[in-house]
């Protein structure tokens, strides 16, 4: 075959020797720039169309890659400091070294959830009932946690009778969450949703997770003819027998117990040996001996509850 550009005779590319070849064509092409915008409102940035966060070198490096095009494929390196590409492509036997200087504009302007967050926008009202205070606190950091896994934002969070509101900017992670509490906890969960208007000819609705944590905790129940307290309640309910047995029970379980509407008072502490505590009665001046609890540290005082005409010592 003989070249068309230089007539030599050989092995020819698309007609040309691969001196013309490589010389004609462009095995490579590098951009001239790449636009880095930046969130001012947080840590995000944006290549392209896509908003993201982590390490902006290693995914400008990605970027750039993208970018190149390239009849074979290559080596590539990127100096973010210098803006400076390598590429290293072989071809018939021979090393192809590309190099380039590239320029990095920088912008700066809101991400969309920042844009969103800014302009009060919400889809999802997550209302927590119910919860005691450690539950609550349990809760807050899950909800915070999963917002900040799955890149939406928590636009506010409000102190209501009964518990907690949180507004949250995606519908779908609102749910996801509001179905991880109601496993965890055992909890009740009803789901509403209203119009809040239109946009493109579609209808645009808010939803509502209502979650309700049942407060079992510190409540009496007869199980067996044996007296309990509730000490803690999630997808087990935890028992603490009056003799100090421990427990455990589903809340279906629980619909066959007794409940006691019992109500727990002060005891003096008289006097502690080995087996028990030798208490008196605040309310009826009466003694008696109970057991000692579990957590027994030594107070002067102590919680009692009655029933059926006997003193039980309640632990903290």
């Amino acid at each position: 075959m003989i070249c068309v550009e230089c007539g030599k005779e050989g092995k020819t590319y698309e007609g040309l020797c691969i001196d013309c070849y490589l010389k004609k064509k462009k095995l490579i092409e590098m951009p001239e720039k790449v636009e880095v915008v930046y969130c001012r409102n947080c840590p995000a940035y944006r290549l392209g169309n896509k908003w993201m966060k982590g390490n902006l070198k290693e995914d400008l490096k990605e970027y750039i890659k993208q970018q190149i095009e390239a009849k074979f494929p290559f080596q590539f390196e990127f100096d973010f400091e210098s803006g400076k590409i390598t590429c290293i492509l072989e071809f018939e036997g021979r090393k192809i070294k590309k190099e380039k200087y590239i320029e990095i504009v920088e912008k700066e302007r809101l991400c969309d959830k920042c844009s969103l967050q800014k302009g009060g926008y919400f889809e999802a009202i997550l209302q927590i009932r119910g919860a005691n205070e450690k539950d609550m606190k349990d809760i807050d950091k899950l909800i915070r946690r999963r917002i900040s896994e799955r890149d939406t934002f928590l636009l506010k969070k409000e102190e209501v009778k009964g518990g907690r509101d949180y507004y949250i900017g995606n519908k779908k992670v609102a749910s996801k969450i509001a179905r991880e509490i109601k496993e965890k906890y055992d909890a009740e969960l009803s789901i509403s949703s209203s119009l809040v208007g239109m946009k493109d000819g579609k209808r645009i609705y808010r939803d509502t997770y209502g979650i309700r944590l049942v407060e079992y905790k510190g409540k009496f129940v007869k199980i067996d003819d044996k007296l309990y307290r509730i000490v803690s309640a999630g997808k087990k309910i935890e028992l603490e027998g009056m003799d100090g047995e421990k427990r455990y029970i589903y809340k279906d379980d629980l619909r066959k117990a007794v409940e006691l509407d019992l109500k727990e008072r002060e005891a003096i502490v008289l006097h502690e040996d080995e087996k028990g505590l030798y208490i008196m009665d605040t309310e009826s001046y009466k003694t008696a001996f109970v057991n000692k609890p579990k957590n027994w540290k030594g107070k002067r005082k102590i919680k009692i509850v009655e029933y059926e005409g006997k003193f039980y010592a309640v632990g903290e």
